[in-house]
């Protein structure tokens, strides 16, 4: 029973950290003096996957997300890209850093150029 126990209040304890973990990412995408200079808008929030954080004392410090993006070269390019972006926010500094990034499309051989014919011409 007390082994039941200790399993049961480390889930809660480690679904408790989860819950502060994306509770502070949604706080950072609410903040616009965070977002400026950097590429993610308020919108952007739903496509967030958190991967890991880092706890202080029972308290996330910081956070590393993921995001899948789809940038256009130019404001009325029908071109576009699916880019894999690593990013990493401290909540103490409230500052965040993008650490990596993986352009898909170009990674499968394209350029993210519209297909010419087919269904999604």
């Amino acid at each position: 029973m007390r082994r039941l126990l200790e399993k049961l209040r480390v889930l809660r304890e480690s679904r408790r950290i989860e819950r502060e973990a994306r509770r502070l990412l949604a706080s950072a995408f609410d903040d616009p003096a965070l977002l400026r200079g950097t590429s993610l808008r308020p919108e952007h929030r739903n496509r967030v996957m958190v991967v890991r954080h880092a706890c202080e004392g029972g308290r996330v410090k910081k956070v590393w997300f993921t995001i899948l993006r789809h940038p256009r070269p130019y404001a009325f390019s029908r071109q576009h890209h699916e880019v894999l972006e690593l990013w990493s926010f401290d909540a103490a500094a409230r500052r965040l850093e993008r650490l990596e990034g993986s352009n898909l499309t170009r990674a499968r051989g394209s350029d993210g150029d519209p297909p010419l014919y087919g269904p999604d011409a």
